[in-house]
């Protein structure tokens, strides 16, 4: 798995503090969804941004309910063990993450996004951020190299063109 490019490969979750004595860890999903998780074999886990730096793990044991979804990994069956696991990101490649819906977008595809106002080149996206109610998207200004937050809410982000990698914003006020 993790001898694909980089690039194939996206985040679909970040692995936390173990539980009980069983060495299961929590999976949050950064989708919400679970079910191109849980049924999963092995597993790519590896810091943020570092797919390549990742090592396969082999499920052991998956277990669902209230508390959502917590996986087992062979080689770390004790919380001690288990908890060297926290922190890492189950990477899957593009076409095992979770479908998406219309008007929804990958994190991963977003990050790089040239930034376009009135027609006129303003930046480009670094980073997604959580925000309260929506992801604020990082934007590295042209001119002058400094950062602006942009809300990804439609009445500020118009088109977004995965092909040309641009990315249409209409609230230019947002640059000031």
């Amino acid at each position: 798995m993790n001898d694909r490019p980089e690039n194939e490969l996206l985040a679909v979750a970040k692995l936390g503090a173990p539980r009980g004595v069983k060495g299961l860890v929590k999976v949050h999903s950064y989708s919400g969804d679970f079910s191109h998780i849980e049924s999963l074999k092995q597993v790519l886990v590896a810091p943020d941004g570092e797919p390549g730096k990742g090592k396969t793990l082999k499920v052991s044991l998956v277990e669902t309910g209230e508390r959502g979804l917590e996986m087992g990994f062979s080689g770390y069956e004790s919380p001690e063990k288990a908890r060297e696991l926290t922190g890492l990101l189950l990477y899957l490649p593009r076409e095992e993450a979770s479908p998406l819906g219309e008007n929804e977008y990958y994190i991963h595809d977003l990050v790089g996004l040239r930034v376009e106002c009135g027609g006129l080149d303003e930046g480009f996206i670094e980073a997604v951020l959580e925000g309260g109610a929506d992801p604020l998207l990082e934007m590295r200004k042209v001119d002058t190299g400094r950062t602006v937050l942009i809300p990804f809410r439609n009445e500020f982000v118009g088109r977004v063109d995965l092909k040309e990698k641009r990315l249409e914003l209409l609230a230019g006020w947002l640059l000031e």
